[in-house]
C-alpha cells in the first residue's frame, strides 16, 4: 500500500473515486443517434492556399451498442453528439446536442484486480446504450458485491 504518512502508523492510501451520470436524452422525440465527430488534419496542395493543413470532420452514426463506447485520447479529438435525425434545423441540420466531456480519468489498474472486475465500467469514459430500466446503475446494483457479472 501506498500512501501518506498522516500519522505515527497511520496513512492516507491512494486510491481513486469514479463517479457516473445516467442521461436519458430524448433530444425533440425518442428517435436519437448517437454520433462521433471525429476530427483529422487534411493537408493543402501546394498553392492550394496560404494554409498548410485545416480540419476536417467525418461523422459516425453508432449503429449498435458497442460503438456508443468511448475512450478519449489526448491526440484523436473527436466531438460527440447526440440528435434526432427525424427533425431538423432551419438550415437543415438534425437537432441535437453536444456532449463535452471534462475532467475525465481512466483507471490505471490491472483488468484483473477485483476493483476493476467490479468497476469496468470505468474502461472508457462514455458508454451510450438503449435506455434499459434495469440498467440504472453504472457499476450495477452492489458494485462492491460484484464479481462484474452486472456491469
Amino acid at each position: 500500500m501506498y500512501g501518506t504518512l498522516l500519522s505515527e502508523n497511520v496513512i492516507g492510501v491512494i486510491h481513486d473515486h469514479y463517479i457516473t451520470f445516467r442521461l436519458d436524452m430524448d433530444v425533440d422525440g425518442a428517435d436519437n443517434s448517437f454520433v462521433k465527430v471525429h476530427l483529422s488534419k487534411q493537408e493543402t496542395a501546394p498553392g492550394e492556399s496560404p494554409r498548410k493543413s485545416y480540419l476536417k470532420a467525418t461523422r459516425e452514426v453508432a449503429k449498435a451498442e458497442k460503438d456508443g463506447r468511448v475512450k478519449l485520447k489526448l491526440y484523436e479529438p473527436s466531438e460527440f453528439h447526440i440528435v434526432n435525425p427525424s427533425k431538423k434545423t432551419r438550415v437543415g441540420n438534425p437537432v441535437g446536442y453536444k456532449v463535452v466531456p471534462v475532467g475525465t480519468a481512466a483507471s490505471i489498474l490491472d483488468s484483473a484486480d477485483p476493483p476493476q472486475v467490479r468497476g469496468v465500467f470505468t474502461n472508457n469514459q462514455i458508454w451510450v446504450t438503449p435506455y434499459n430500466r434495469s440498467e440504472e446503475w453504472a457499476g450495477g446494483l452492489f458494485s462492491y458485491q460484484s464479481k462484474g457479472e452486472d456491469t
